[in-house]
């Protein structure tokens, strides 16, 4: 079985939307909302669609995540609830995770305003430092993933920030574990997005060395 999990806060514009487009595209799909205490609707609308809805500690989306891999025993599919990522594309990574130990929505494409221009200069300087330290083409900040459970249980994941989906990444290259890309578009978001340009992009760089020298014997 599968679990897709939808790590949330304060994204009561958006929730009831992709609850509803998930079981429309997903037989009987298991849902699992991990919220970092939203101040606003978010818990109250999923929990209405009769979803799982468990907490974080409110540290950051990777320890939402690292909450809901401890929560489910299943390989996982987990993605921002923000309208960036193709929905329909989440049948894809379930079966690509009967194979694959981690799959990745890579991002070829960016719809027109979908991410300022200085983003997209620091998203392509992140990808290429990535590909320079770890030998590897993998979008190391995509947030549409899938993971089998066997690789949650090797990674021993911590980060409890952004840098979640670098480590992640990281952790697969060096370990060795089977990788798939699926390309997607990414497309602007509804609301307004947590992500801080400086503060995230510096945990970003300091994952991707930490987990590059990092002994993970």
């Amino acid at each position: 079985m599968v679990s897709i999990i939808l790590p949330t806060k304060n994204e009561e514009s958006c929730i009831g939307p992709t609850i509803t487009k998930i079981n429309e595209i997903c037989h009987n799909p298991r849902i699992i909302v991990v919220d970092g205490n939203s101040t606003d609707r978010t818990v109250e609308i999923a929990k209405k669609y009769g979803v799982e809805v468990i907490f974080d500690h409110g540290l950051g989306k990777g320890e939402a995540l690292r909450c809901a891999f401890e929560h489910v025993q299943d390989d996982v599919v987990f993605l921002d609830v923000d309208g960036t990522y193709p929905l329909e594309s989440i049948p894809d990574f379930i079966e690509a995770l009967a194979e694959y130990d981690l799959v990745v929505g890579e991002r070829v494409r960016f719809d027109g305003d979908a991410l300022p221009k200085l983003f997209l200069v620091g998203d392509a300087l992140s990808r290429g430092l990535f590909r320079l330290l770890y030998s590897s083409r993998v979008d190391n900040l995509s947030g549409l993933r899938g993971l089998s459970r066997q690789a949650i249980q090797e990674m021993s994941l911590e980060s409890d920030d952004f840098g979640i989906e670098t480590e992640i990444t990281g952790k697969a290259v060096r370990l060795g574990l089977k990788i798939r890309n699926i390309p997607i578009t990414y497309t602007a978001r509804t609301g307004n997005s947590k992500f801080r340009p400086i503060r995230d992009g510096i945990i970003v760089l300091k994952a991707m060395f930490r987990y590059r020298f990092k002994n993970l014997s």
